[in-house]
C-alpha cells in the first residue's frame, strides 16, 4: 500500500514552499493579499 502526501507548491511573495491553496505560513499570503495580519 501506497501513501500519496501532497505536493508542495512555491509562494509567488516569498518562494518558500507550501501546500497549495493555502495561506502561506511564512508570509501569511495567498494569492498576492495578506490573510493573517503579521506581529511585525
Amino acid at each position: 500500500m501506497k501513501i500519496n502526501s501532497p505536493g508542495l507548491s512555491v509562494c509567488s511573495k516569498c518562494h518558500e514552499p507550501k501546500l497549495p491553496h493555502r495561506v502561506c505560513p511564512n508570509c501569511n499570503y495567498y494569492d498576492g493579499r495578506e490573510i493573517v495580519a503579521s506581529e511585525a
